[in-house]
């Protein structure tokens, strides 16, 4: 079974991510795809450094995640680019990855832009995790080194919380405590076991 894992920025889709994998789940995280499709050398970073300039490479040729970030969130078109750079490679990662594990393997994809990469076409279920936007503001601003404004424009840039369900998601809530979560996670774990 392949599980799509989404949700904003700041909802809590790397927790529930380890306690799927807690209870057997195999995680694949694109996240940390994007980041090897990127590592020198790399063609897909080449293509980026092309459209987006030099000022998104340090010194060393890594990327410089950030500078590209002050880029592309504050502008949907270029925002649109680096997605059709980089989504191609990632998703052929993934699948591969896919193709590896056991017939009877759990697999869960940790996919940020699940539903805007119409990645939810691999997935024979999605699970959304959600949380208020001030939880969310308060995760960042503790884990992530990024100013007000960094992280509305991060906010902006992802689908509403109201369209997860409408895509057939199944949501689950992150505003309580560990406990709650741990709690929701095991509930949604043993429905989808029994389908």
């Amino acid at each position: 079974m392949i599980i799509g894992l989404t949700g904003g920025i700041g909802a809590g889709k790397s927790t529930v991510a380890r306690m799927l994998a807690e209870r057997g789940a195999v995680i694949i995280d694109t996240d940390a795809i994007a980041r090897e499709v990127v590592q020198a050398p790399s063609r897909v970073l080449d293509t980026i450094r092309e459209e987006f300039g030099d000022s998104v490479i340090r010194p060393d040729g890594t990327l410089d995640r950030a500078a590209l970030g002050r880029i592309v969130f504050h502008d949907e078109t270029k925002r649109k680019k680096l997605n059709a750079l980089t989504h191609p490679a990632i998703l052929k990662r993934v699948l591969s990855l896919i193709g590896q594990q056991p017939a009877d393997a759990i697999v869960v994809v940790v996919v940020p832009l699940l539903f805007e990469s119409n990645f939810e076409k691999n997935c024979q279920a999605v699970i959304a995790v959600i949380a208020s936007p001030a939880v969310r503001r308060s995760r960042l601003m503790a884990r992530d080194d990024l100013s007000a404004s960094e992280i509305e424009a991060r906010m902006r840039s992802q689908i509403d919380e109201k369209e997860y369900e409408k895509r057939g998601a199944r949501l689950l809530r992150n505003d309580g405590s560990t406990a709650d979560l741990q709690s929701a996670v095991a509930e949604l774990w043993n429905r989808l076991l029994s389908e």
